[in-house]
């Protein structure tokens, strides 16, 4: 079956973080952070030795478990903590699974001071489209996958967070075609479309931000991590100039 390492996971989100901190380090420093879907934690343990404080929360599928001083659960939508308690909100590729975007963005604005930013880091186009391309060389190994799993009738559970239906057996079929959506927006064949740069600036708009900035971060890779034992995270930033970068980074502000 096709596996993905933890720690190479926690790799290349410790390179977006060194990115990030390389292009914005100053909105960081010294700020009270919420990190929103925390996931292994390896950000945020990188954000609490560059912040003023840094606190995750996360659904109880999360990989991290309490207790953690600066971690705690939360159900999607609703953040336990008092108005205006946070200089900067982070997220890395966790927009995308958000269920309720109305509800979690209205309170993500009302934890949020004056003056402070959302930060985002959300899944490209080019992630998308290379992802779809690698998936046909891995076709014998993802069919022998499905064989595996074709009995299996519980939910699963994705990488951020997301739950996966049990699949039936033409569901599974047309997986074989074409990879499932990552998101929650779109389907299998139009998903390219709502990771593009103006697509994400045009929804977050519609939540009601200020789109301030959007950009690049600069690493390339696909889904299923192929290649996490032989390309190094600067070989990634180079092939991210030809090939295009896996993840943009989008800095909103409340009107």
């Amino acid at each position: 079956m096709l596996t993905y390492s933890i720690e190479y996971l926690d790799a290349l989100r410790s390179a977006e973080m060194n990115l990030l901190v390389r292009k914005h380090g100053q909105l960081f420093s010294e700020s009270d952070v919420l990190e929103v879907g925390t996931g292994t934690g390896a950000q945020l343990r990188e954000l609490s030795e560059i912040a003023k404080s840094a606190i995750g929360v996360d659904l109880h599928s999360s990989y991290l478990k309490p207790p953690q001083s600066n971690f705690t659960y939360y159900d999607g939508v609703n953040l336990p903590f008092a108005d205006k308690s946070f200089d900067v909100i982070y997220s890395s590729n966790t927009m995308e699974h958000v269920m309720d975007e109305p509800g979690l963005h209205c309170e993500m604005k009302r934890v949020l001071r004056p003056g402070g930013v959302a930060i985002h880091v959300v899944p490209s186009s080019a992630w998308r489209l290379w992802t779809t391309a690698i998936y046909y060389p891995l076709l014998p190994k993802l069919i022998f996958s499905v064989l595996l799993r074709t009995k299996d009738q519980h939910p699963t559970t994705a990488e951020g967070g997301a739950t996966i239906p049990a699949r039936g057996i033409k569901s599974r079929m047309l997986d074989l075609i074409c990879p499932v959506r990552h998101g929650e927006k779109g389907n299998r064949f139009t998903e390219w479309w709502h990771f593009r740069g103006a697509s994400w600036s045009k929804r977050f708009r519609s939540l009601g931000w200020k789109v301030e900035r959007v950009e690049p971060l600069g690493l390339f890779y696909t889904g299923y991590l192929v290649g996490s034992s032989s390309i190094s995270m600067k070989m990634r930033e180079q092939l991210a100039r030809v090939f295009g970068s896996a993840c943009v980074i989008v800095i909103l502000r409340a009107p």
